[in-house]
């Protein structure tokens, strides 16, 4: 009998989770599956919980929003166990990029057939995030969509922290609120294997505080960046926020990620920003660079006064510095 891990937020969706968790326990255990439950009071007992039992599991499956798929990451990235998720968040990020039903009862009806017929998992990229800054057991977090350092990381703990409106517009108004107390920071990048093209190459040496480096043969280079900044964010999906396109061109299973970094634009030219963003044209603003590399490390200028905060999958990293390094095939993913 194949051993099925269980990790559910009850409160996730409204307190839809519990439902959505009861139900696929039956249906999974009416299909002959062992369900193993592994939930508790706290995500770091969870955790927990899924280290230990992993040896012994098929599969895992957490229920819940971006922050259970950041849970399930943290077990299953590098092993042979697959990851299956089953959205009932508020923006369900992840889900988009793997295409994954965000209805809970098509998620669970399409996840149950994998595992019973036992097709083969779909392999995926990870963001790998290390450092000092980086908060709780180790340096080391895996992040499966986006690692932000700025703006819209300041949006995430706003709206982390908001009970009113629910759902994903709940971002729209954190962002309204931290443009209108718009701050930069002072960052450091040391941006490895770049990839750039010969235009992007001048469009690059043209942005303030940009040094690039010769490539090697294989057309990659580094890049160094020190300026004030409005964000500095690594995706590896292309939304955050409930469908905010911050890296439109990021893709989850490429083997790069995407380095989107804005210069220290102001109150005004921010709120202006905010709307092509949600519709993906940002980036042809001339105040902003996207750039496709395998790494990044983010530190604050010497003379930052204040570091941002890092959030990845919308849960709170730590703070800067921290390295972010893509790391191909790292996760099996039951999608």
């Amino acid at each position: 009998m194949r051993r099925i891990g269980l990790v559910v937020n009850p409160t996730a969706g409204g307190g839809l989770g519990k439902d959505v968790g009861a139900r696929f326990a039956r249906a999974a255990t009416d299909v002959g599956l062992a369900v193993v439950g592994l939930s508790a009071l706290s995500a770091d007992v969870a955790l927990e919980n899924v280290r230990r039992e992993l040896p012994r599991l098929d599969a895992l499956v957490v229920i819940g929003g971006d922050g259970m798929v950041h849970l399930g990451v943290q077990a299953a990235a590098l092993t042979e166990v697959p990851l299956g998720v089953i959205p009932v968040g508020t923006g369900n990020d992840f889900a988009a990029a793997t295409r994954i039903p965000t209805d809970s009862e098509a998620a669970s009806d399409a996840l149950l057939r994998r595992l019973v017929d036992g097709i083969e998992p779909r392999v995926i990229d990870l963001l790998r995030v290390e450092g000092d800054g980086v908060a709780g057991e180790g340096p080391l977090r895996w992040v499966a969509g986006a690692v932000s350092a700025g703006l819209d990381a300041a949006v995430n703990a706003r709206a982390n922290r908001m009970r009113f409106p629910r759902g994903s517009s709940k971002y729209v108004w954190a962002a309204i609120r931290e443009i209108l107390s718009y701050r930069a920071w002072g960052y450091r990048l040391q941006v490895d294997g770049a990839i750039v093209s010969p235009s992007q190459h001048v469009e690059l040496e043209q942005f303030p505080g940009m040094l690039v480096t010769a490539g090697d043969s294989a057309g990659e280079c580094a890049l160094t960046w020190e300026n004030r900044g409005a964000l500095a964010t690594a995706a590896n999906a292309s939304t955050i926020g409930g469908g905010i396109r911050v890296a439109p061109n990021a893709r989850i299973d490429d083997g790069v990620l995407e380095l989107v970094i804005a210069r220290d634009v102001g109150a005004l030219t921010a709120a202006r920003l905010f709307p092509m963003m949600l519709m993906g044209t940002h980036l042809r603003s001339t105040q902003l660079r996207a750039i496709t590399a395998k790494a990044v490390s983010i530190s604050p200028a010497d003379d930052a006064t204040h570091r941002p905060d890092v959030y990845g999958d919308g849960e709170y990293i730590g703070t800067l510095p921290v390295r972010v390094e893509l790391v191909p095939r790292a996760l099996r993913l039951l999608a």
